[in-house]
């Protein structure tokens, strides 16, 4: 048994390792080439940034080629997934890239209404419904979430974001919100693009396949749930080493890299749980992902400032999840 589990051990190694080395090697040469780094960060969605998606990607593209070397059987899995996984790059993303907006609030109609579209068809993909998708660390079927999972995985961020952003203006503020400029039709419809553009091409499609869907299985497999989280926390920190030296995360400089890593922490934290809680699902963990990204852009008032206060909300989430909930103790 002892034996057993120590192969286990072994073989999971190298595997995070050999992962490892895939996503470093396919995102951060693109990252270079693309030329985004060089400009600090800023600039439109053009074809500079449609590049560098590349490099966004390379987490799920990792995972699906670390998958098909160790199980032969999930080769055709990650061949199934690959089309999907790159399609948004080729539509909507070529026609975002045409436009060259300055944000998402500034889509033009035909790429807003692709996005959506494509948008739909990405999570239904990636849904229990889909029972041909096999889970990469696993190898096995992805079993259902559960319904209030789903629901809950869309909005714990935001609600947690517009709670800290209350608590910032309650002190005086402008209480704006620049999205709403168009009303509530117009401010539901930018609701909606963001969060289609957001699982597509913000980051969670190009890294949650790799990070949730084949990292943290791997890490579960020699470890519990709370070592699991900090390890691929700062894995997941790491990896934006070259954006954030180049165009600061919070604050500038190197200590950017640091502080990025101190940001994913509570972050991994509650990803695991809801990744436990939902038995795996993937979907869960898009939708998560992508949920944490869009209050960005709808120009709230005093948005860093709000920043702040959602990391200590996070973070005071992340501590009593890992120490009170039944996910986290029940493993060792």
């Amino acid at each position: 048994m002892e034996m057993a589990a120590s192969t286990i051990k072994k073989s999971s190694a190298r595997h995070f390792w050999l992962f490892l080395a895939l996503v470093f090697l396919l995102s951060w040469p693109i990252w270079i080439v693309s030329g985004i780094l060089s400009r600090g960060g800023t600039g439109v969605y053009d074809f500079h940034w449609l590049v560098a998606q590349i490099g966004v990607f390379a987490p799920s593209l990792a995972a699906l080629v670390a998958s098909g070397i160790i199980r032969r059987e999930l080769g055709q899995n990650s061949l199934r997934i690959l089309p999907v996984l790159l399609l948004p790059v080729v539509v909507p993303g070529l026609l975002v890239a045409r436009g060259a907006p300055s944000g998402v609030t500034e889509f033009g109609n035909l790429p807003s209404v692709v996005t959506v579209i494509v948008g739909a068809i990405v999570i239904l993909f990636f849904s229990p419904l889909n029972r041909r998708l096999l889970s990469l660390g696993t190898g096995e079927v992805q079993e259902k979430p559960g319904r209030r999972w789903v629901l809950f995985s869309v909005a714990f961020f935001p609600v947690l974001f517009l709670i800290a952003w209350l608590l910032v203006n309650s002190q005086g503020g402008g209480w704006k919100i620049s999205a709403f400029r168009n009303g509530t039709l117009g401010f539901a419809w930018i609701v909606l693009v963001s969060f289609a553009h957001n699982v597509l091409l913000g980051g969670p499609l190009g890294e949650e396949i790799g990070w949730r869907g084949f990292l943290l299985p791997e890490l579960l497999k020699r470890n519990g749930p709370l070592v699991a989280s900090l390890t691929l926390g700062v894995v997941w920190g790491l990896w934006h080493l070259p954006i954030d030296l180049y165009a600061g995360f919070l604050v500038k400089g190197p200590g950017a890299v640091v502080v990025r890593i101190i940001w994913t922490l509570p972050v991994a934290i509650l990803f695991t749980w809801f990744y436990l809680r939902s038995k795996g699902s993937l979907l869960v963990a898009l939708l998560l992902h992508a949920s944490i990204n869009v209050p960005s852009d709808f120009g709230f008032s005093k948005y860093e400032s709000s920043l702040i206060v959602f990391f200590i909300l996070m973070t005071i989430a992340a501590l009593i999840v890992s120490v009170s909930s039944p996910a986290f103790r029940g493993r060792s």
